[in-house]
């Protein structure tokens, strides 16, 4: 069976360890990052299952992010969520749509976040 990993990506250092560690606690394997600019290139040289990002970033925002990841070919077809605080504008929600991007809104409860990711994968929670 292939390896399931994640990467995440925020720039809140604690939300990044929250998140990675409980991921962790469910024996998931998890490359936890605090800017697009450092994921970018773990996208180039590995696989993941799922990529999980933070909407509002200082550099680039996570739906750029995205876009970004789209446009490579490792990660092209990964599901990605997206964390956010903000309302989301009409043309935003078509952007996240046309990208095949969910998107949960904050404040995230952990079981909530794990039961979306587990089915995400696939797996049963």
């Amino acid at each position: 069976m292939e390896e399931r990993k994640i990467l995440v990506v925020d720039d809140s250092t604690d939300f990044l360890i929250l998140l990675t560690t409980l991921l962790k606690f469910h024996k998931i394997k998890v490359d936890g990052v605090t800017s697009p600019e450092e994921a970018l290139p773990l996208c180039q040289e590995r696989k993941y299952s799922l990529i999980i990002s933070d909407y509002m970033m200082e550099t680039t925002n996570g739906l750029e992010f995205c876009e970004q990841v789209r446009k490579t070919g490792l990660n092209r077809d990964v599901p990605m969520i997206l964390i956010t605080s903000k309302n989301l504008e009409p043309d935003e929600l078509d952007v996240l749509s046309s990208l095949s991007l969910t998107y949960i809104r904050k404040p995230v409860m952990p079981n909530e976040l794990y039961r979306k990711i587990t089915d995400m994968l696939g797996r049963n929670a």
